[in-house]
C-alpha cells in the first residue's frame, strides 16, 4: 500500500507538517526531561535555622491541592547556602529516625543510595524530588536527573520530612499544603 501525506504547504521547502511535527517532538522533549514543570504549585515557604535563611520549598501537584500519597508531586528546594552531602544525609537520616519512618535497614539502605546520587549544594542550587504516578522518586540538581528510587516507600519516607503532621516544621508544612 501506497500512503500519500497531502501537502499542508511549504515554509523556505520545508513542509509545515514537518515543521509542526519537530516542534511537538521538541516540546515532548523537554516536558519529559523536567515533568515536575507540568504540575501545579500547591504552596510554597522558607526553612530557617536560627537566623540563617536555608533553602525556599515549593511542592507541586497535579491538581496544585495537596493530597497525602497522591502522585505525582514534587518537592523543589532551592538552596540559600552550600551544604556539604554529609551534612544533609546527616539532617535526612535524623529526621526519619524522628518521624519513625521506615526499618533501621529500610534507612541504612535509603540513606547509601542518596549518598550516591546527591551532590554537595551551593547558594541557588535547586534540588527537585519528583515522584511519578507509580511512587517512583526521581532527584533532579539543576535540570540534571540525579537518579531515581522505584520505592514507593522511600518516595512517601522522603516527601514526610517536609509533608508529616508532626514534621521538625509545622508552619512550613502548612505553607507547602496551601493550608493557612
Amino acid at each position: 500500500m501506497n500512503w500519500k501525506i497531502p501537502a499542508i504547504g511549504t515554509w523556505g521547502g520545508t513542509s509545515l507538517l514537518v515543521v509542526a511535527l519537530s516542534l511537538h517532538l521538541a516540546t515532548a522533549a523537554q516536558a519529559s526531561a523536567v515533568p515536575w514543570q507540568q504540575l501545579r504549585p500547591v504552596g510554597q515557604g522558607e526553612m530557617n535555622w536560627l537566623w540563617f535563611k536555608l533553602y525556599d520549598a515549593t511542592l507541586y501537584s497535579e491538581s496544585g491541592r495537596y493530597q497525602p500519597s497522591h502522585y505525582p508531586q514534587a518537592l523543589t528546594l532551592t538552596y540559600a547556602r552550600s551544604i556539604k552531602r554529609e551534612d544533609l544525609l546527616s539532617a535526612t537520616a535524623e529526621e526519619w529516625q524522628r518521624l519513625g519512618l521506615g526499618s533501621d535497614a529500610d534507612r541504612q539502605r535509603w540513606l547509601g543510595q542518596l549518598a550516591t546520587l546527591w551532590p554537595d549544594v551551593a547558594a541557588g542550587d535547586r534540588l527537585t524530588f519528583y515522584v511519578d504516578k507509580a511512587g517512583t522518586g526521581h532527584f533532579w540538581w539543576q535540570e540534571q536527573l540525579l537518579g531515581s528510587l522505584a520505592e514507593p516507600q522511600f518516595s512517601a519516607a522522603f516527601l514526610a520530612i517536609w509533608l508529616a503532621d508532626n514534621s521538625r516544621e509545622p508552619a512550613l508544612t502548612r505553607r507547602l499544603r496551601g493550608q493557612p
